[in-house]
C-alpha cells in the first residue's frame, strides 16, 4: 500500500493517492493500523501535498487520523485539527482578498470546498471537545466556544445543500452529529432528538456497518435517540424513530425492550404499554430518565391514545363522547379526565376541534398528520377502499336518478 502511495505521488496522481489514504484509514478502523503509523502518514505524505488535495478530503483524512489517536494521544488528536482549521481559515482569506478569477479548474474546485471543509473539522473538533470532557460538565456556560462555532457553522450550511451530494452531505452529517452530541449533555431531550434525526438523516445506508466500534455507536444512538423520543417535550410523531435503521441496532439485544416500549406509546395503546411496565419494570427503574419523566411519559402516551382514537374514525363520524374517550384510553378517572386531556391535546397542536361540555362531546375537525407504520397503512387503505365504494355508489345511485328524471 506504500509503495502504491508513493507511486501516486512521483506521478502527481492527487486524486488516486487521495482515495487510497481514505481507504486505508477508513480499513484501520477493522484492523490494527498503530496510531504511530497513522501519524507518520499524515505527517510526511499528506501534509507534503496538501495544497494539492481536495480540502474536504484533506479534512476527512485529518479526522480520521485523529480518531486513531484520540485514546493513545489526544492532545495531537486535537492539535492536528486544530492545525488544520488554522490553515483552512488562512486559505478562505487568501480566496477572499483575490479576484477569484483562476483558468485552473482543479483551484477553483478546491476553492468552492474550502468552507465545507472548515466546517467539518470545525465539526469534529467541537465533537472531540464535547466527547472527551468531564462528565461533570452539563451546562451550556461550561461550551460557549463550541455553542459559538456551531451556530455559526448552521448558518453558513444553509449555502451548502447537501441533496444529491455525498460530500457535503457528510459535511451536514459531522454537524448535526456535533451539536447532538453537545444536547445528550445539556438537554434538553427534545432538542437532542431533532438533531439525531437530522444526523441520520445525512448518514445515509451506511450507518452503523463496518467496524464492531461503528456499530456500537450505532447501538448507544439508537438507546438515546429512543429515550428522547419518549421523555422529549412535544415530540409526538414517533413514526418518524421506527423509520429510520437505527432501530435494527437494538434487535436481539438486552435493550431491545426499548423498541416495544416506543412502539406501544407511537400506536397510543395504552393496555400494551401497562404490560411493558410491568414486564420491563427493572429495565425502566434502570433507567433515571425514564423514571425522572415518567408523568410526562403517561401524558404522552394519553394523547397518543386519543390521536389513534380519532384516526380510526373515518373523518365524517369524529364527534366523540367522553365516555368512548375515557373507555378507549382506559382513564382511571373515567370521564372526569376526559376535558382536560382533550384540552392539553388541542393546546399541543395535536388535534382541533370543540368541546361540548354539556352533551358531553368532542368534535373533531382536524387530527395531525404523522408517519404511518404498517399496521396503520393497512388500515389506512382499508378506509380508502371504504371510500372508493361509497362514491361509486353514490355515483351509480345519481346516474339511476338522473335517467328517471330524462325519462
Amino acid at each position: 500500500a506504500y509503495q502504491t502511495l508513493a507511486d501516486y505521488c512521483q506521478a502527481k496522481l492527487w486524486h488516486q493517492l487521495t482515495v487510497q489514504v481514505l481507504e486505508l484509514l477508513q480499513s484501520s478502523t477493522t484492523t490494527t493500523l498503530p496510531s504511530s503509523e497513522a501519524l507518520a502518514l499524515y505527517d510526511q505524505v499528506v501534509l507534503c501535498v496538501d495544497s494539492k488535495l481536495n480540502p474536504l478530503s484533506l479534512a476527512k483524512i485529518a479526522a480520521l487520523v485523529a480518531q486513531t489517536l484520540q485514546t493513545s494521544d489526544a492532545t495531537a488528536a486535537k492539535a492536528i485539527l486544530e492545525n488544520l482549521r488554522t490553515k483552512l481559515q488562512e486559505t478562505q482569506e487568501k480566496q477572499a482578498s483575490s479576484d477569484g478569477s483562476s483558468n485552473n479548474a482543479s483551484n477553483n474546485m478546491n476553492a468552492a470546498f474550502t468552507v465545507p471543509a472548515t466546517i467539518y473539522v470545525e465539526s469534529k473538533l467541537a465533537y472531540f471537545t464535547l466527547t472527551t470532557a468531564d462528565a461533570s460538565l452539563t451546562s451550556p456556560n461550561d461550551f460557549t466556544s463550541t455553542v459559538t462555532t456551531l451556530t455559526h457553522n448552521k448558518d453558513r450550511l444553509h449555502g451548502y445543500p447537501a441533496e444529491g451530494n455525498a460530500a457535503l452531505a457528510a459535511v451536514h452529517a459531522a454537524h448535526y452529529e456535533a451539536t447532538m452530541t453537545y444536547y445528550k449533555r445539556v438537554g434538553p431531550p427534545e432538542a437532542f432528538y431533532e438533531q439525531a434525526l437530522n444526523y441520520l438523516q445525512h448518514m445515509g445506508p451506511e450507518f452503523g456497518q463496518g467496524s464492531a466500534a461503528r456499530q456500537e455507536a450505532a447501538h448507544v444512538l439508537a438507546v438515546d435517540l429512543t429515550t428522547a423520543a419518549l421523555t422529549g417535550e412535544g415530540v409526538y410523531n414517533l413514526g418518524q424513530v421506527e423509520q429510520t435503521p437505527v432501530l435494527q441496532f437494538l434487535k436481539d439485544t438486552p435493550d431491545e425492550w426499548l423498541v416495544h416500549v416506543l412502539q406501544a406509546t407511537a400506536a397510543g395503546d395504552v393496555a400494551l404499554f401497562r404490560k411493558y411496565q410491568q414486564d420491563y419494570a427493572t429495565q425502566m427503574a434502570s433507567q433515571p430518565v425514564l423514571v425522572h419523566r415518567a408523568a410526562a411519559i403517561q401524558e404522552k402516551l394519553v394523547l397518543l391514545a386519543l390521536v389513534t382514537l380519532i384516526f380510526s374514525k373515518p373523518s365524517h363520524e369524529r364527534l366523540l363522547t367522553f365516555a368512548e374517550i375515557a373507555e378507549a384510553l382506559l382513564l382511571e378517572q373515567g370521564v372526569e379526565q376526559v376535558e382536560w386531556i382533550v384540552m392539553r391535546a388541542l393546546s399541543v397542536h395535536l388535534m382541533e376541534g370543540s368541546i361540548d361540555q354539556v352533551a358531553q362531546t368532542v368534535n373533531v375537525t382536524w387530527v395531525m398528520p404523522r408517519v404511518l407504520n404498517a399496521t396503520q397503512l393497512s388500515q389506512l387503505a382499508t378506509r380508502f377502499g371504504e371510500w372508493a365504494t361509497k362514491v361509486s355508489t353514490t355515483q351509480d345511485s345519481m346516474a339511476l336518478s338522473s335517467a328517471q328524471v330524462i325519462a
